[in-house]
């Protein structure tokens, strides 16, 4: 039975779209909102301008062999007869021709409704060029097609596991700085750090990969230390400041004072982004007055988290990865932390298409948090917002990182408070 406060009516698959984000409804009724950041169309900023469509379609491109081996992975899991296991790698590799063909269609000419692809296409709104919605709603439609629904559910599961046993460490880690600054600054410098897990970038897949293969080279002995100390690396070894868009000290000072009475915090990736990252950046919320909703995706995406995951963490299932933190448990049975879900089936979101659930929440929010390269800078990095607002995520894509002139890895730390203003 799930926690108090944890629910919503939508949790149960009904998707109930097309409410606008309260905080953003000023810009979508001035027709000013646009949830994607880049245009695809033009040029790269590079000495050889590099034409925009084959430079984003290169992103998606260089992607397709970890889909693969997902895919693959998933259907060897799922597969309940031998001649299924046999068939899984054929039905994978099946995934990265389609895919890859689509993609060398929409090189050619954007324009081009794939048939069997329509309902894709119409998340473009009527326009014209390509769209990074339409691109990963396609990909998406792809894996669904091989009756892969979520590619990444067991490594999903594994990391959570993984990162929870990690969680405690990190806490006392936070808990033992005097200050509620400190502890603010130590917890969002490790939302940059968790957010280095996306298996959708190539940049951040290679990097797990290369632990994974560690991880298995060394047994696994010490592995609850190990993740914690790698976790520590990670971001300790965070680019120096400035970054390349740098608020942390105003949002640290703000977030810390108690001054926001509730936030929308829009996750992004399970595992080490969403529990050592997340969870202990919404204790301090929590811990200076502020009730915490986390949105999260209804449908999956990549390894983002769903709401229905992120609800069982909080659920007594026997044998399943779940949370044990006092603060966050307490949080949750008053209805001080709770899970809603956004009507998002993307890696991105567009904040004019959510769920009458959250549009519900964030009626009377105050700050909106979103956590993420897909959710804060590939979109809304430039939207503009009726509250406070922290767009917070790692650059793992070249091509984003030339667009804003900055390198791969790069922290992105915009923070913007309406009361200041």
């Amino acid at each position: 039975e799930a926690r108090g406060g944890m629910s919503g009516r939508e949790m149960q698959g009904e998707r109930t779209k097309r409410f606008v984000l309260p905080q953003i409804a000023p810009s979508v009724a001035a027709g000013t909102y646009e949830p994607c950041t880049f245009d695809y169309e033009l040029a790269l900023p590079d000495a050889d301008k590099t034409p925009g469509r084959k430079a984003w379609t290169d992103i998606f491109r260089r992607a397709i062999p970890q889909f693969e081996k997902r895919a693959r992975l998933q259907l060897i899991q799922d597969a309940s007869t031998e001649e299924e296991e046999r068939a899984a790698p054929s039905q994978a590799a099946s995934f990265a021709k389609e895919y890859g063909a689509i993609l060398d269609k929409l090189e050619i000419d954007p324009d081009t409704v794939i048939p069997g692809y329509e309902a894709d296409f119409w998340r473009a709104g009527g326009r014209k060029g390509l769209s990074c919605k339409v691109m990963c709603a396609l990909r998406e439609t792809c894996l669904a097609r091989l009756g892969l629904r979520d590619a990444f559910r067991q490594v999903k599961r594994k990391e959570n596991g993984e990162s929870l046993q990690v969680l405690g460490h990190i806490v006392a880690e936070i808990e033992a700085l005097e200050s509620p600054e400190d502890r603010m600054a130590l917890a969002l410098r490790g939302c940059f750090a968790g957010n280095l897990f996306d298996l959708g970038a190539h940049f951040s897949s290679q990097k797990y990969d290369a632990a994974e293969e560690g991880r298995k080279k060394g047994g696994g002995a010490g592995a609850e230390e190990d993740s914690f100390a790698s976790f520590k690396a990670t971001r300790e070894n965070l680019p120096a400041r400035p970054w390349l868009v740098d608020c942390l000290d105003s949002a640290v000072a703000a977030l810390s004072s108690g001054k926001f009475k509730k936030a929308i915090v829009f996750v992004d990736n399970a595992g080490s982004d969403l529990i050592c990252g997340i969870f202990p950046f919404c204790r301090e919320l929590l811990k200076a007055g502020t009730s915490v909703v986390l949105a999260a995706n209804e449908k999956p995406a990549i390894n983002d988290v769903t709401a229905d995951e992120l609800l069982a963490l909080f659920t007594r299932i026997e044998g399943a990865p779940r949370v044990r933190d006092p603060l966050l448990l307490r949080s949750a049975e008053s209805g001080r932390l709770r899970v809603v879900n956004s009507g998002s089936d993307q890696p991105i979101i567009d904040l004019s298409a959510i769920s009458a659930d959250l549009a519900d929440e964030a009626a009377d929010a105050d700050l909106v948090v979103l956590q993420g390269m897909g959710r804060a800078i590939e979109s809304n990095l430039n939207a503009s917002f009726a509250s406070a607002v922290l767009k917070m995520g790692v650059v793992k894509h070249p091509e984003v990182a030339l667009c804003l002139g900055g390198t791969l890895g790069d922290p992105i730390c915009k923070f913007e408070d309406k009361a200041t203003e």
